[in-house]
């Protein structure tokens, strides 16, 4: 295994998971000095569901909870001040999100207000503009966020945040609330996860320690996502994704986004598709570019992928090929899966052909030229 001179880790945030993990939130807060948090959740039957089990996980507790669970799919700075002055008014000293997404990243740019003050919000718009700890800040995912809950990065009303002080300092993965809402949502949040997992196990810097996590998360995907999506009664099965989606968030803030991030982002914003879902797709047709320029990293990939004893079985020559061939499998498993809600190909997906140029354009990404990009498009729009 080649391994960097310099490898750089941070991952602050401390993971609970298991059965009763929301009972030990209680004492993780007396640990962090804090005794009224406030809930946020976003609107819904599923967010309603999880903030009645965290309150009868509280129940014999003698902390009291403050609940807001009317965080809209596109909140704004309006919500914030809103909620800023509940924190002030009312004497809270944490927070805590139920779910992901816009729950996860309004409670982010929440601390950065009640840590400090208002205008910090617009003050630190960027990348490490955040100077001292925030606040406690507790994160109990489900199955349906953005894959960056963990993460350094928070996204808010068209602001971007960067700061190892935005990770969490909890996350509390509980059978009773990683639960999935519907197969689409799943897999999106699971292939974003997925995605940056592999591109960081492949990553040029080789960051050793980014890779121990990557690779938990990439062999807890493979073996767990189909079979949710076929039975999301498989509590067990849950749990593993969102112990995945959690590693894949905390690999994520310690390297660079690769191109599958960049490209899958652009196809996204270009045709309203969840951003993971459209990584997916492009992920084994970036691998296939990749493996003609450099197989060895590919080969390795194959180990996280196929298990222990698969890899020792096949040839080193074939090891990059049969990588990208489950990749391209496990996209093709889940488009049947589900029904063709996940698509098996940019074309399933309605994606024009003629804007491929123009996606790959707008594209922010590193280590491929236009033409590269363009290439990659293609191949995901004719598909396998």
């Amino acid at each position: 295994m080649h391994m960097a001179e310099c490898n750089e880790f941070i991952s602050p945030v401390k993971i609970n998971s298991g059965n009763k993990a929301l009972e030990h939130i209680p004492c993780e807060l007396d640990a962090l000095d804090a005794r009224k948090p406030l809930v946020i959740a976003e609107r819904g039957a599923a967010a309603k569901y999880r903030i009645d089990v965290l309150i009868e996980a509280f129940k014999d507790s003698g902390i009291t909870i403050g609940i807001f669970d009317e965080v809209p799919p596109l909140p704004s700075l309006l919500l914030i001040k809103e909620l800023f002055g509940i924190y002030r008014d009312r004497g809270f000293d944490a927070i805590i999100a139920m779910g992901g997404g816009s729950a996860a990243d309004t409670a982010k740019v929440l601390n950065i207000a009640v840590s400090g003050r208002p205008e910090d919000i617009d003050r630190c718009v960027g990348e490490d503009l955040i100077e001292k700890h925030l606040k406690p800040l507790i994160i109990v995912p489900g199955l349906s966020g953005t894959g960056y809950e963990m993460s350094r990065y928070a996204f808010f009303d068209s602001r971007s945040y960067a700061s190892p002080f935005l990770v969490p300092h909890l996350a509390v993965i509980d059978p009773r609330t990683a639960i999935p809402e519907d197969v689409l949502t799943t897999s999106a949040s699971t292939l974003l996860g997925l995605t940056h997992a592999v591109e960081a196990y492949i990553s040029y810097g080789k960051n050793l320690l980014a890779r121990a996590y990557a690779y938990a998360a990439i062999q807890l995907t493979i073996e767990n996502l189909v079979k949710v999506i076929a039975n999301p009664e498989d509590s067990k099965g849950c749990v593993a994704l969102a112990n995945a989606q959690a590693l894949a968030g905390c690999t994520f803030s310690n390297v660079k986004a690769g191109i599958a991030h960049g490209l899958g982002n652009a196809v996204a914003k270009e045709m309203g598709l969840p951003p993971g879902v459209c990584m997916g797709v492009l992920l084994p047709y970036i691998l296939e570019k990749r493996m003609s320029e450099c197989s060895h990293d590919l080969g390795e990939l194959f180990l996280p992928l196929a298990g222990f004893d698969t890899y020792a079985e096949t040839a080193n020559e074939l090891r990059p090929k049969r990588a990208v061939d489950i990749i391209h499998d496990l996209i093709g498993d889940l488009a049947r899966a589900t029904g063709g809600s996940v698509p098996q190909s940019l074309k399933d997906a309605q994606v024009p052909r003629q804007v491929l140029p123009e996606i790959a354009r707008r594209a922010d990404y590193v280590g491929l030229d236009m033409e590269g990009a363009v290439s990659v498009l293609e191949g995901a729009w004719r598909g396998r």
